[in-house]
């Protein structure tokens, strides 16, 4: 996968400024590939023959269950085709209100919603009884965090507590915000709140990503009389 995927220039600096240490805060156009861009730093820092000093565990949070189900599918996938590469096979999990697959968070790489992390960070999980509330906490502790669409989290009650979480834990492993709508302002703002890089795409840049994806083929719908 690493040696035939060509990425873009964007992609390239966001895995530099993770493998750096620092966090960053990106914003890209909807189909320009920043799920490659964030997990890929991850799966190459797991690899055997890297000397890279990356968090063994990624957490991958979204605003909603869907993007979580299509990620999950896509990522296993990934993880068996390059298997090979690891000391041992990525576990690639999800957990959500619909698929519970990892209520302790034990997979190396996991998708969740945003309400099964902030429960799991506050120490009051969905997922787990109240004797045993600590341990997803712990699991966040550490570990490459990505939160997707960030600019859909509700702002009057989920992004006010995602951000202070993100703040504490963003101290001690990369963490990776990404929105497609964010203003510069906004993220020069976030970015400065954050101590992270803030990476805005280039119109420019944008536009050569847009001519390397394919336009889908219009769908016709054909109606036949008798």
């Amino acid at each position: 996968m690493e040696s035939s995927l060509k990425l873009y220039e964007y992609q390239q600096r966001v895995g530099q400024y993770l493998h750096a240490g620092k966090n960053v805060i990106l914003q890209a156009p909807t189909g320009a590939g920043k799920t490659i861009a964030a997990i890929l730093p991850f799966l190459h820092a797991q690899r055997e023959d890297t000397q890279i000093s990356f968090p063994t565990k990624c957490v991958y949070v979204v605003p909603m269950r869907v993007l979580a189900n299509q990620f999950v599918e896509e990522y296993k996938e990934i993880s068996a085709s390059i298997s090979r590469r690891f000391k041992q096979d990525l576990k690639v999990t999800i957990q959500t209100g619909e698929h519970q697959d990892d209520r302790k968070f034990e997979g190396d790489l996991i998708f969740c919603t945003i309400d099964q992390f902030l429960s799991s960070y506050f120490t009051m999980p969905y997922s787990l009884p109240n004797r045993l509330a600590n341990l997803n906490a712990g699991a966040m502790v550490g570990a490459y965090l990505v939160f997707d669409e960030f600019h859909l989290l509700e702002p009057k009650a989920t992004l006010p507590s995602a951000w202070y979480a993100i703040k504490q834990l963003s101290k001690l492993a990369p963490t990776l915000i990404m929105t497609a709508t964010f203003s510069a302002a906004m993220l020069a703002k976030l970015a400065g709140d954050l101590q992270a890089t803030a990476i805005l795409i280039s119109p420019q840049e944008a536009l050569r990503i847009e001519k390397r994806i394919p336009t889908p083929q219009q769908r016709q719908r054909i109606c036949k009389t008798a």
